[in-house]
């Protein structure tokens, strides 16, 4: 009997929906099979190397990524590519699974069953980072995107959220990519850094803070509590339907995207003092 491949990828869209609608319903997905080839980019590796036992190389792609997929990349079509120089493995018993849209947050649970092919699978989530020595004890995220941006939370606002925090010796790095994150003076620039490396950042962290992000959304995956602002419409899926491990979450949405950074660290210090955070 030949052996049973499972060639998946590459994710094309946002960080966030990687998490939530691709990365953990692959690594269920992988159990039914003897071998698992993943497409992705070098950087996005850390999220499943833990079950992947080969790797191709997908290249970063030019466009915004919104949500599910880039505007206009059709998945297939990149898969079909990337595989064109690896046609030794497409043999009998290869299965290819190209992303596809699954559940629609704030109202699909990010437990919700899915069905690829004959194979029925609910996502199997793993905490990524290991416990180590404290990198900092604040993680920001400081969303820059070309993307809606009048949701970016201006540096003015960063800047009296890092002075309010950074007492006592408190410290505060930046996570993200130098094209869609901003660093501000006197904190760790992480941005960039290995992905692996963000994980045990944020998962050594006291608490991260942000708008609303796929960052921020890995705070969850880390089991890092974490500050979050937006719209009203985000609540759910930060509390519950994107939070499989029930991570502590502060979601303020009162002032929408743009609260003031006292307000920020009001609720913040509330926060902390009520949940034991």
């Amino acid at each position: 009997m030949s052996e049973t491949v499972l060639i998946a990828g590459p994710w094309v869209g946002e960080f966030g929906w990687e998490l939530f609608a691709w990365q953990a319903y692959i690594r269920s997905l992988s159990a039914h099979y003897d071998k698992t080839i993943i497409l992705c980019r070098q950087g996005s590796i850390p999220l499943y190397e833990d079950f992947a036992d080969q790797f191709i190389e997908s290249s970063p792609l030019v466009g915004l990524a919104d949500s599910f997929f880039m505007h206009g990349v059709d998945p297939r079509e990149i898969l079909k590519s990337c595989l064109e120089p690896h046609r030794d493995l497409l043999a009998e018993g290869t299965t290819l699974v190209p992303p596809r849209r699954i559940g629609s947050p704030p109202f699909t649970p990010c437990t919700q069953a899915e069905k690829f092919g004959r194979n029925v699978v609910t996502p199997r989530y793993v905490q990524f980072g290991n416990k180590a020595n404290k990198i900092c004890d604040y993680i920001f995220h400081i969303r820059s995107r070309e993307l809606r941006k009048e949701d970016n939370w201006d540096l003015n606002s960063w800047g009296e959220l890092r002075d309010r925090l950074q007492t006592e010796g408190r410290t505060i790095a930046c996570i993200g990519t130098k094209k869609e994150a901003d660093h501000i003076e006197g904190t760790l620039d992480l941005r960039d850094e290995p992905l692996g490396d963000v994980f045990t950042a944020m998962r050594n962290a006291e608490c991260a803070f942000g708008p609303s992000s796929g960052p921020m959304h890995l705070a969850s995956l880390c089991g890092t509590p974490h500050v979050v602002w937006s719209k009203e419409g985000n609540r759910e899926r930060y509390i519950n339907t994107w939070n499989p491990f029930q991570t502590p979450v502060l979601f303020l949405a009162e002032h929408g995207w743009h609260p003031s950074g006292a307000y920020v660290t009001n609720q913040f210090n509330q926060w902390r003092q009520n949940e034991t955070v």
